[in-house]
């Protein structure tokens, strides 16, 4: 009678055990992974529509405080076409789908839409909770679908005061299909869809058509009928959508029709919603096939491997000289590969120590010259007794030893991210710092300096000392550039609009090349072959842009290259 091997038998079933093992691992992993690619995708999509909706909810207030406009309302003027031609202005810039105003009856008197052939001009919208929250006094942000339009959109409403007397009500509708259409901007990948959910469980925006307006809550009569005195969806009847809900490995899982997903939720700050970005995992478990068809190759592999030197090293002396040579084997293999581990841990060091040495020598080179230029005046004021002279001298050389020692600091870029510490302060003050650490650059490079011109008063929001880092590479960069050329000049200009400034840093050097603009913001892309790791530019425009700044570059028509830094005069978030 046939009978198997005791050893096979245990190789079997030692090899199913660790498949099983394998498959919960590696379906735990996809899961956890899975999920945090949700966790990031809503957060992305959350800030993009929350920035969306604080944009236009300021709009409505801005309006309520314009005199024309209280007056217009009041019935006190009559320049009717100009209030719904300055209406349809403030639509068109601000890519709303209307604006309009309503008198204390709720009859629309002034629209962005007055000369199309669906004018909310002459509607009575007073059934609106949008225009019933805000005659009370409330600051509106409201889902509804439009009576004429059918559109879903999100109403943004105030009411328009005189004399602390509500007079009438400013709303503003954005329609939501401005959301779902542009899929790049929402930043969600195609293996994935997404979803708002109003309070009251209905689905106001979504990626899937079959979604909008239904829910994957089944709504009792009571909720029904709330929806239906409410006429937030006009006729319209919220189906339900079919899903199942459940726990697998911890994780919270959907599965809707026949695919499964991992969500994550998180509420919106201007509306009373929460978005849901669900990420598809109906393929999880095939994704585990090719780890267990790898492991089982290695498995029976390895049984084999172990086999063929188990039965060539039989007997007992054999077996235990083989155990010896194996040992001292797998000993002179260890001992090289910490020979060897030793050394490509040295060699790394070594690489490290010369790109953060190269690194640094080119953010402190400027400073260092200019305090050998001013130790050598010191010394000329010390011989001919100037002492004033040679005490201002000392003050700068002190200022200028500290500002080695703040950058040498700035090593810790390379490893986490210092504490900003942002504040306002004068634009010219910084530059005057900046052109004064890379005077003995300039002076080298015989580069005629014409003397930033502009008042005193202009400031910028920024830490003074990367922002001079960033002035003093820009600087640095445009005084080498222009070495060879006959005309040598930098030049600096200041414009100020819309409390930001933008600084440019002008020289007459041979430009930037054609092939490179696209490239030089770029990491380690450099065009010196002996000196720096191409990190400045790219360096100088990741602080640029925490600072809630622009740092741009292009050819000027004229000659020579112009980069551009736009920054804010007043804090970033009161900016935003």
């Amino acid at each position: 009678m046939f009978s198997i091997p005791k050893k096979i038998i245990f190789a079997c079933i030692l090899l199913v055990l660790l498949l099983v093992v394998t498959f919960s691992f590696g379906r735990a992993y996809d899961l956890g992974q899975a999920k945090i690619e949700a966790d990031q995708q809503v957060i992305q999509l959350n800030n993009y529509i929350d920035n969306e909706l604080a944009r236009f909810a300021a709009i409505p207030q801005l309006l309520t405080e314009n005199n024309v406009l209280i007056r217009f309302t009041n019935n006190e003027s009559q320049h009717f076409n100009a209030i719904n031609n300055y209406l349809a202005d403030i639509q068109q810039a601000s890519g709303a789908s209307d604006v309009y105003i309503l008198d204390t009856h709720g009859d629309v008197i002034a629209s962005s839409n007055w000369q199309t052939d669906y004018t909310f001009l002459g509607s009575n919208f007073a059934f609106r909770p949008y225009f019933k929250q805000a005659f009370a006094g409330e600051k509106v942000a409201y889902f509804a679908l439009g009576q004429r339009s059918k559109e879903r959109g999100i109403y943004f409403s105030q009411a328009i005061y005189l004399d602390g007397k509500a007079i009438g009500v400013v709303a503003l509708k954005i329609n939501v299909a401005k959301f779902e259409n542009d899929r790049s901007l929402l930043n969600t990948s195609k293996g994935s869809h997404f979803y708002l959910q109003l309070a009251d469980n209905i689905i106001a925006m979504s990626d899937e058509p079959e979604w909008r307006l239904n829910s994957f809550t089944e709504l009792d009569i009571t909720a029904r009928r709330d929806i239906k005195q409410r006429r937030a969806y006009l006729d319209h009847q919220p189906l339900q959508i079919k899903q199942q809900r459940y726990k697998s490995q911890g994780i919270e899982q959907f599965k809707i029709a026949k695919d499964e997903y991992v969500s994550a939720s998180r509420p919106l700050t201007h509306l009373n919603a929460t978005m849901t970005v669900l990420v598809d995992i109906s393929n999880i478990n095939a994704l585990q096939v090719p780890r267990l068809l790898w492991l089982v190759l290695f498995y029976w592999v390895f049984i084999f491997v172990g086999y063929s030197l188990l039965a060539r090293f039989a007997g007992y002396k054999k077996l235990l000289y083989s155990r010896h040579s194996l040992e001292l084997e797998v000993l002179e293999r260890t001992q090289a590969l910490e020979k060897a581990q030793t050394a490509l841990v040295q060699s790394a060091k070594l690489a490290t120590i010369g790109q953060l040495s190269a690194g640094i020598n080119h953010e402190i080179n400027q400073p260092l010259s200019a305090m050998n230029t001013y130790l050598a005046s010191a010394k000329i004021f010390l011989k001919k007794g100037k002492l004033n002279a040679l005490n201002e001298n000392l003050i700068i050389i002190e200022n200028l030893v500290e500002r080695v020692h703040k950058i040498v600091a700035q090593l810790k870029h390379f490893s986490k991210p210092a504490t900003m510490q942002l504040r306002p302060h004068p634009l010219s003050a910084l530059l005057n710092n900046a052109l004064m650490i890379t005077h003995p650059q300039l002076k080298q490079d015989d580069v005629n300096v014409s003397a930033p011109q502009f008042s005193q008063e202009i400031t910028v929001w920024v830490d003074a000392l990367k922002f001079e880092q960033v002035l003093v590479n820009v600087i640095t960069n445009a005084s080498q550039a222009m070495k060879g050329e006959p005309v040598r000049e930098l030049s600096f200009d200041v414009e100020c609009f819309e409390e930001r400034v933008k600084l440019s840093i002008l020289d007459s050097g041979p430009g930037i090349e054609h092939h490179v603009l696209g490239s030089i913001f770029e990491p380690f892309y450099s065009t010196k072959s002996s000196n720096g790791l191409g990190l400045g530019l790219s360096i100088s425009k990741q602080i640029i842009e925490s600072f809630n700044g622009y740092l741009t570059a292009h050819n000027r028509p004229e000659g020579g290259a112009q980069f551009i830094i736009s920054l804010s005069s007043i804090e970033a978030t009161k900016n935003d």
